[in-house]
């Protein structure tokens, strides 16, 4: 499991209460918004406290924990997964609800669009406790940062240094558009003072020396007044899912399917090698047995270049972790973790007679090696190439490797905008390769950017799909149909509502936009079901579905190019094998497919029974487990 470094927050101007109009309120959802009762026509509209130990608690802990640890962090502390151990002191995170209700013909009523917007199911977290009141709350993470921010490093306190949309409006009220101009557009961006360089007051255990001092704020463009007419606005429609692509491979048709096989060919991976953990590339993975099914992968182990060792045979999925379940161990050698490098800059024959001191040199070799191909990406499997203008080419993909995980078009990837659930579902990767000199390419734009040959081609990269949410709702309230989604998400989906059923609650998956344009570095990494990840992940898993509490895997899960400067897409490698470098003997390949390998009729004689033994051993699991599943 990951291990997350505690930050703690000293100072804070949360407030329970405030005077309002000459009286006290709470500084919170009013009562009548707290009340969960249905109105006459079903529909729930409420908020609710969300407690510490909840999803959605965590992930804004994650999230800000490590923006704050980004922005004010030594170069040590980059790559510790971080998070705040609390809130501020009175700040608390309220959870909207709303959802269809169910008319008494049986038709879905409308819902009705209220303060927090919209008109759809909805789930949206806000945080309270702003000393300006109620009215004053936080809608996401990054909204709040710069507070946060403000607090750990301004010891003065004084407000008007903080840079937050909710201390430094400046929106000039005094010039609001007309009435009758109703429906100006109004901007979001905001005149931001600069934070003033003060020693922070954050505590980061590990290393507090190493915290730097914050750099200013950026100042941003004064909001435009000029009211837009009426008839230049358009009513929005609500988006409409994409038809999914059609698999192209073997391959991808498995890999699209549900409880098949979690890893894939080429994947960074940690296995287990009995007395530890190490760190390993899949090459190979098959049926060892399909009556009961049996998987197998074959995992090459990383390590230093002058020493490779060999292949390793793993038949259960529990002794394989994905790359992005833990982070990354510190290294054995002193010198390396004083004054970390890469791997193909460290002179490894002085590491292995010693002469910076004593270590690990394959221990060390692998996690070098592992922090390398996080940093990569690789696109494969060309579609097609057309050229829309001259001097430009688009080069459509058919899947990518992001760092250690694999990706294929037509598949949900975790995002790192959004509510910290949100996928995209990917239905295009689209490669625009365009001259220095030719109309409009400029190389900017959604994705990574890499240079061509002598700087005179330029690469820009988008993947284009659709943006899903995960929303809860009462288990009597109507939710959309789900037979556009991918096979995966539509049966991990029909199991965590089957499990949270005992909570009086099921889950949908809610389109947020359709055909959304993003880059890779906007990419958190592969998308698991919880269903077959969790069981894998926490040991307690039986318990927790037992009581009816299944989560979101991906909250579990690091983040790919956690390491990376903010906004890069990482390094290019035109192959997947480039990827690994020396960390991996000459010659190794990845095969695709599920055959399993040709082996001599020796080491087929001990395969076998190895896999007898497997079977006996896996039928008394079997039996052992079967009062924990789900009539």
């Amino acid at each position: 499991m990951t291990r997350f470094f505690p930050l703690y927050v000293r100072r804070s101007d949360g407030k329970l209460e405030i005077a309002a109009k000459g009286k006290t309120e709470q500084n919170q959802p009013l009562p009548g918004q707290l009340d969960q009762t249905p109105d006459a026509k079903g529909i729930s509209d409420y908020y609710r406290e969300i407690s510490v130990d909840e999803v959605k608690h965590l992930d804004w802990r994650r999230k800000l924990g490590g923006m704050l640890v980004r922005e004010l962090g030594g170069q040590d502390d980059q790559e510790k997964a971080c998070i705040l151990a609390a809130l501020p002191e009175n700040y608390r995170l309220y959870e909207h609800i709303k959802s269809k209700g169910n008319a008494s013909d049986g038709k879905t009523t409308k819902a009705t669009k209220n303060h927090a917007g919209g008109g759809h199911d909805r789930q949206d977290a806000y945080l309270y406790g702003h000393p300006l009141g109620r009215k004053k709350r936080y809608r996401s993470p990054a909204e709040f940062f710069p507070h946060l921010l403000w607090l750990v490093t301004d010891k003065a306190g004084d407000p008007d240094n903080c840079t937050c949309t909710i201390c430094s409006p400046e929106q000039l009220e005094e010039e609001k558009p007309a009435k009758d101009s109703k429906a100006a557009i109004k901007k979001e961006d905001i005149h931001t003072r600069p934070v003033g360089r003060i020693s922070p007051i954050v505590e980061i255990p590990a290393r507090p020396s190493s915290i730097t001092r914050a750099s200013p704020a950026p100042i941003a463009r004064r909001p435009s007044t000029t009211p837009v007419t009426p008839a230049s606005v358009s009513a929005s429609k609500p988006p409409t899912p994409t038809p999914l692509p059609q698999p192209r491979s073997l391959d991808q048709q498995i890999d699209a399917q549900y409880n098949k096989f979690i890893f894939r060919p080429g994947e960074l991976v940690w296995f287990n090698r009995g007395v530890a953990w190490g760190l390993g590339i899949i090459l190979q993975r098959y049926y060892l047995s399909t009556s009961p099914l049996i998987r197998a992968y074959i995992v090459q182990p990383l390590s230093h270049p002058l020493s490779h060792p060999p292949t390793a045979t793993i038949t259960q999925e529990a002794e394989l972790r994905p790359w992005l379940a833990w982070s990354a161990p510190q290294y054995t050698n002193k010198y390396l973790a004083e004054r970390p490098t890469t791997y193909d800059m460290l002179d490894w024959p002085a590491y292995i007679e010693g002469r910076i001191g004593p270590g690990d040199a394959e221990v060390d070799g692998s996690i070098m090696a592992a922090k390398a191909i996080d940093a990569s990406f690789t696109l494969f499997d060309l579609i097609k190439t057309t050229a829309p203008a001259p001097g430009v080419e688009e080069r459509r993909w058919n899947g990518l490797f992001l760092g250690g995980e694999k990706a294929w078009v037509g598949e949900p990837v975790r995002l790192r905008i959004g509510s910290g659930s949100d996928v995209l579902v990917i239905i295009e990767i689209v490669e625009k390769v365009a001259s220095q000199f030719a109309a409009g390419s400029s190389g900017s734009g959604a994705g990574g950017v890499a240079g061509g040959a002598g700087g005179a081609r330029t690469s820009t990269i988008s993947l284009i799909g659709d943006i899903y949410t995960f929303c809860s709702v009462p288990l009597s309230s109507s939710v959309p149909d789900d037979r556009h989604l991918p096979l995966r998400m539509r049966e991990d989906l029909l199991f965590r509502n089957q499990v949270t059923a005992l909570t009086h609650s099921k889950s949908y998956w809610k389109l947020a936009k359709s055909m959304a344009k993003l880059g890779i570095a906007d990419l958190k990494g592969r998308w698991y079901e919880s269903s077959l990840l969790l069981p894998i992940l926490h040991p307690d898993y039986h318990e927790r579905v037992r009581r009816g509490d299944i989560g979101d895997a991906g909250v579990w899960m690091n983040g790919r190019g956690d390491g990376l400067p903010q906004g890069s897409p990482g390094t290019r490698k035109p192959e997947r094998r480039d990827a690994f470098g020396r960390a991996v003997p000459v010659g190794t390949r990845i095969v695709e497919g599920v055959e399993p390998p040709v082996q001599p009729p020796q080491e087929q004689q001990q395969q076998q029974q190895q896999q007898h033994q497997h079977q006996q051993g896996l039928g008394h699991s079997l039996a052992a487990d079967s009062a924990s599943r789900l009539p």
